[in-house]
């Protein structure tokens, strides 16, 4: 799953005199979402078809939303950030292929109904050094991702409606960037990755905040 994001809406609060940056910032921002990835529905025991979310359910892209919370300590080392997602996609569509969801197999040629829903929960802390122009430091992130899939079509058993769901944890070890080139100027960088028993994950984020000088103070 690919997401770009872009801010909408934000809320700068309790600016230090000494450090330009925010204190408190909230974020609410557009994510537009790419269904690329694929995933495996089972039930008791038996292992469900790889399903693609793009191949199959011929799912577009679409908007969600993100928000996000960010507080910095007032010497600027310590950052602490919470953020929810959501992207909904629906659609209908002809089976290129049978496959197998829950134990139940969706027949080739024949319409099917499909709901997917993609939340994640994510928070993150950062120890940085530097300056009030420059921050950078280690980063420790963890969260939860959930899929959740519903489908109404025609099976080897007549016409159903079916749900599953898989969460994931997941949490990452990286590095965090703010840099001040003004008082009006953010850019900033986050990079996180891990590997753990086979699994690799990988995340980056990256941007540039222009915030208007009554709003900072």
């Amino acid at each position: 799953m690919f997401i770009l994001s872009a801010l909408l809406l934000a809320a700068f609060m309790t600016v230090n005199a000494q450090n330009t940056q925010p204190r408190n910032e909230i974020e609410v921002r557009g994510a537009f979402a790419i269904p690329s990835g694929e995933a495996s529905f089972s039930s008791n025991g038996a292992t469900g078809t790889v399903i693609s979310f793009d191949r199959d359910f011929d799912l577009k892209s679409e908007f969600g939303f993100l928000v996000r919370y960010t507080h910095r300590t007032e010497n600027g080392k310590h950052k602490f950030l919470g953020e929810f997602g959501q992207t909904k996609w629906n659609r209908t569509t002809s089976l290129s292929r049978s496959f197998t969801f829950l134990g139940q197999t969706y027949v080739a040629n024949l319409d099917i109904t499909s709901e997917l829903r993609l939340r994640d929960f994510r928070v993150m802390y950062a120890y940085r050094w530097g300056n009030e122009k420059v921050r950078i430091g280690p980063m420790f992130d963890m969260g939860v991702v959930s899929t959740k899939l519903d489908l109404t079509g025609t099976t080897n058993n007549g016409t159903r409606s079916d749900s599953g769901k898989i969460t994931k944890f997941a949490a990452t070890l990286g590095y965090d960037l703010d840099y001040d080139p003004t008082p009006q100027v953010n850019i900033f960088h986050n990079l996180g990755a891990i590997a753990f028993q086979g699994e690799r994950l990988f995340h980056t984020e990256g941007g540039l905040k222009f915030f208007n000088e009554a709003v900072r103070g």
